[in-house]
């Protein structure tokens, strides 16, 4: 009982750890999302840019988003399965879990193999490009395109060069301490120091994703300490309902 006890405790420290994991993990999910769609929304702009392909940088968000709420459901199936001693609900809690490591594992893999691939580079620097370009034309978008200079600390499309073609000077977001200066020159170091903002977003969604990634597969090996935790729980409950029966139906022979 003692040992059994001991397992109970941990798997509820298991299953906070989930849930505080899931909440993060769907958070995660909706501040990749808006920062996608910073710069999905720069590339919409012009109607005649519209692209209506969906890639998986667009698609990830909503993985986490909706893997985050699922593992919240399954730590609360696990809350209660330990504490009412329910075989039924530790059951398919040890289930759920099985099937969110091989998620996790499968999804982490996808992102290492596709983070450096062809595809996203393409949907980074297209997006990247577009927004630039339609940034010459629409203030907003300029605006916009500022607030990820100044958030990326890169400068125009591939580098400062790019604003020599239509502009007399640059635009404050590629200097530092722009906030507080009237004007930027094409000689200004801060700004000619700068990567162009397709470089930087493409580094930065890979780090970002591989810190994701690797994160999701530190945490499928706690996820997996939990499945055997359930399955020892389930034993022993087995376990404790034979012995039982066993003795009723004893007292009844006698």
């Amino acid at each position: 009982m003692a040992k059994e006890g001991l397992v109970k405790s941990v798997l509820y420290i298991v299953n906070v750890l989930y849930a505080i994991f899931g909440l993060f993990t769907a958070a995660t999910g909706i501040w990749f999302f808006v920062q996608i769609n910073e710069f999905v929304a720069l590339r919409n702009t012009n109607h005649y840019l519209l692209d209506y392909r969906v890639y998986w940088p667009q698609l990830a968000p909503w993985f986490f988003i909706l893997l985050g709420l699922f593992v919240m459901m399954v730590a609360l199936c696990g809350w209660f399965g330990t504490s009412k001693e329910s075989r039924g609900l530790l059951g398919v809690y040890a289930i759920f879990l099985m099937l969110i490591v091989l998620g996790q594992v499968i999804t982490a893999t996808l992102i290492f193999v596709y983070v450096d691939g062809e595809h996203t580079d393409r949907f980074i620097k297209d997006t990247v490009y577009d927004g630039y370009y339609n940034s010459q034309s629409n203030p907003d978008v300029f605006k916009a395109f500022g607030g990820i200079e100044r958030k990326l600390r890169c400068c125009g499309a591939n580098d400062a060069r790019d604003y020599r073609s239509w502009r007399n000077d640059l635009p404050l977001s590629c200097c530092q301490d722009s906030y507080y200066r009237a004007t930027c020159e094409f000689t200004d170091k801060e700004a000619n120091e700068r990567l162009g903002c397709s470089k930087v977003a493409a580094v930065y969604t890979k780090i970002i994703s591989s810190c994701v990634a690797g994160a999701s597969l530190i945490i499928s090996l706690l996820e997996i300490a939990g499945v055997i935790l359930a399955w020892k729980l389930y034993n022993s409950l087995r376990e404790v309902e034979h012995y039982i029966t066993e003795r009723k139906e004893g007292e009844t022979e006698c």
